[in-house]
């Protein structure tokens, strides 16, 4: 599915431009728009302007909607292909040695990347890399749990199997309320002691339930459609399917969803709005926090719901080359999640020579002028072009080199 893969390329790309401004974004938070914008802090200018706070922080909703694309468009595929076989004879050993292969995989592309950071850090750019254990127990969070959703999914499938679409979607539902009350608590009153508390601290680990909860949610819904298509094929035939194709559940036409990410872009900017306007960020802070934000929750479903679902007559057709290459770029998002953790020294290099002296030179203009405002737009524009190019060169290399390795030990297709 090409919207799939679509939607899989733009998930990257949003992480990338979210890490571009997310540490920039943090600091001009607890300064907040009263600060006095000062040379010495650069980032003084981006907080004293609120239309570029506004901007920001509407990028600041990728960084989870990102994640939570990621997690879901594992779990609509790997889900109800399990489902369908669960109960079937052979089902455990069939499952634990694909999600052993998956497992297999992740830990592969882990160590590949370690050592050729490591080769880096020590033979063409010694001293960059910093202390990498951190890194690979905390900053690489995502890609564990991805691999504890992979070792779980047979598990995971095998109970929605006995509950049912219906009593799946039961659970599904209280379980997604409960998660969201307690993500908007911990957003609202967590802000400041987050980096202050441990791994083992309930409200960190809040963000492995929510993706869970996303990666369990997609599966359901692809089991669902699967489930309904099948339904509607058996119930037609062949010729009263093609004749009543339109004939759909409102939930399975693309045009919903489209809509309905436009109503939520429309009230995420309102809200966003509203807030950048108040004395202090924190309200603004909360909006995006981590991955406690049910407006980046509900984008990533509907995108998700989008890309999946036929668009029926509207179709759009584009060449074999343009499928491949978005096929070839996507296929990296693993890979891009590990370098730009391991790596981040590649990022910090191109920050400090590009993107600080455009924001520096905001902060040496005028408080609240036109000019200013000028410079901080062409730092974000600046910097969204340059996380493009750096997904692209990471992506191009994890194509290239790693794929080919592990296609090589049959850890790859």
């Amino acid at each position: 599915m090409v919207s799939i893969e679509v939607l899989r390329l733009l998930a990257i790309v949003s992480i990338a431009i979210f890490h571009a401004f997310l540490q920039q974004y943090v600091q001009a938070i607890w300064m907040g728009p009263h600060h006095p914008v000062s040379a010495a802090e650069p980032v003084s200018a981006l907080a004293s302007s609120r239309g570029a706070m506004w901007i920001v922080a509407m990028i600041m909703y990728c960084g989870a909607w990102g994640n939570h694309i990621f997690f879901m468009i594992s779990g609509f595929f790997l889900i109800p292909r399990m489902c369908a076989a669960a109960g079937t004879r052979g089902y455990w050993g069939s499952q634990l040695r694909a999600a052993g292969r998956r497992i297999l995989m992740i830990l592969a592309t882990v160590a590949f990347y370690l050592l050729l950071v490591m080769a880096i850090t020590r033979w063409v750019l010694p001293g960059v890399g910093g202390e990498r254990s951190s890194s690979l127990v905390y900053e690489l969070e995502f890609v564990w749990l991805y691999l504890v959703f992979v070792a779980l999914a047979p598990v995971i499938a095998r109970v929605m199997a006995r509950l049912g679409i219906r009593g799946s979607a039961v659970a599904a539902g209280v379980v997604l309320v409960a998660v969201y009350a307690l993500n908007i608590y911990v957003a609202v009153t967590w802000q400041a002691q987050y980096g202050q508390r441990s791994l083992l601290d309930w409200r960190k680990q809040m963000s492995a339930v929510s993706y869970a909860l996303s990666f369990v949610l997609a599966g359901l819904l692809g089991w669902t459609m699967r489930a309904g298509g099948q339904s509607r094929r058996g119930a037609h035939g062949k010729e009263r399917g093609a004749r009543h194709a339109d004939r759909r559940p409102w939930w399975t036409v693309r045009g919903f969803w489209l809509c309905a990410i436009a109503v939520l872009l429309a009230v995420a900017a309102v809200l966003t709005a509203v807030t950048a306007a108040r004395p202090s960020y924190v309200a603004l802070y909360a909006l995006s926090f981590k991955s406690t934000s049910p407006i980046s929750f509900a984008l990533a479903v509907c995108a998700l719901m989008a890309a999946a679902c036929s668009p029926g007559r509207a179709r759009v057709h584009i060449g074999q080359r343009a499928e491949s290459a978005i096929t070839a770029l996507a296929s990296g998002i693993l890979g891009f999640y590990v370098v730009q953790t391991l790596a981040d020294f590649l990022w910090h290099g191109v920050n400090a020579r590009f993107l600080d002296p455009l924001l520096a030179h905001a902060a040496s203009l005028p408080a609240g002028s036109a000019s200013m405002f000028g410079w901080l737009i062409a730092w974000i524009a600046v910097g969204a072009m340059l996380s493009l190019v750096y997904v692209v060169a990471i992506c191009l290399f994890d194509r290239c080199v790693r794929r080919p390795l592990l296609r090589a030990v049959h850890l790859s297709k």
